[in-house]
């Protein structure tokens, strides 16, 4: 079984047609490896735009890409069908679901459908490499670079923002944490109507408590220290699209701060509490006493 790691460049252009901006891929560039990631092949391919007449000087200096080099570049269809007949029978990897959803742009703009011909078998690499590097299961998005650098991956010699460079340093990050048992999870089916589906759902963050998702249980916190129900003695106040406020237990006294954040995802609400240090004292718990608190608790429930 052979990997094909993709990356693309594309550049943020008004469509008349569409009445808003999209991201118009003006360039491709993946690596082939074969099931012991020794690699077969690279593909590299520039893309002559056909929405926007020229790229942003944002992205111009990002990628070193001019209009001129553009000019003689494949037609976006053209391209596809190149790859197409390159990665034929190949798994599909990203950094990320961004390039996906390019992809799926670009295809229902200039084919009519937003289906991705060459892609049957995909894994998102950045998710796969966050498994493996976050212990503490954050599944905070962690940036290519960084990644890099966790596995201690030089990454002075490739050419940034290109997306040859790119995918031969996403490649050096998957040699480094190669394993095909816990590769094999990762690996979804990218022809059934639900990978679509899944791939274009926006995250979106819940931030009224009157949210018919939003449960009394979710509101409730146990104090950390004696696992009593504690009594919530301030009000709810919404900072940084979470929820805080001061708790009191009456069993043992204990005083804290509890968070919580609603997340609405594909698979349902993702509900992440915290217990945090209490510092200020508030009007409602300025007579209730605890001592100090530095203890950090999480906990969080799937729908």
């Amino acid at each position: 079984m052979d990997f094909v790691i993709l990356d693309l460049e594309w550049n943020g252009a008004y469509s008349r047609r569409l009445k808003k901006f999209m991201n118009e891929i003006i360039e491709f560039g993946a690596v082939r490896v074969d099931d012991r990631l020794r690699i077969k092949d690279t593909f590299e391919a520039l893309i002559h735009p056909q929405v926007g007449k020229k790229i942003s000087g944002k992205i111009k200096l990002l990628t070193s890409i001019t209009n001129e080099d553009l000019e003689g570049g494949l037609q976006f269809m053209q391209a596809v069908g190149q790859f197409c007949k390159w990665a034929e029978g190949s798994v599909i990897m990203t950094w990320g679901t961004s390039d996906i959803l390019a992809l799926i742009e670009n295809c229902r703009y200039f084919c009519g459908s937003g289906r991705i011909p060459f892609l049957s078998r995909y894994v998102d690499l950045q998710a796969y490499c966050e498994h493996l590097l976050c212990a503490d299961n954050t599944k905070q998005q962690m940036g290519l670079s960084t990644a890099a650098g966790l596995l201690q991956i030089d990454d002075s010699g490739f050419d940034h923002h290109r997306a040859l460079g790119d995918s031969l340093l996403t490649l050096r990050c998957f040699q480094k944490l190669y394993s095909s048992e816990k590769l094999e999870p990762f690996i979804q089916n990218a022809e059934s109507d639900e990978f679509y589906r899944k791939m274009e759902f926006k995250t979106t963050t819940i931030c009224d408590l009157n949210d018919p998702l939003v449960s009394k249980q979710d509101l409730s916190f146990h104090c950390i220290q004696c696992g009593h129900l504690a009594h919530r003695c301030g009000k709810w106040h919404l900072k940084n699209k979470s929820f805080h406020a001061a708790f009191y237990c009456r069993h043992c006294g204990y005083k804290f701060l509890g968070r919580v954040q609603f997340k609405l995802k594909y698979e349902g609400l993702k509900v992440k509490k915290t217990v945090q240090p209490y510092i200020e004292e508030t009007a409602e718990c300025k007579n209730q006493k605890s001592p100090p608190a530095k203890i950090e608790a999480k906990s969080s429930r799937n729908m």
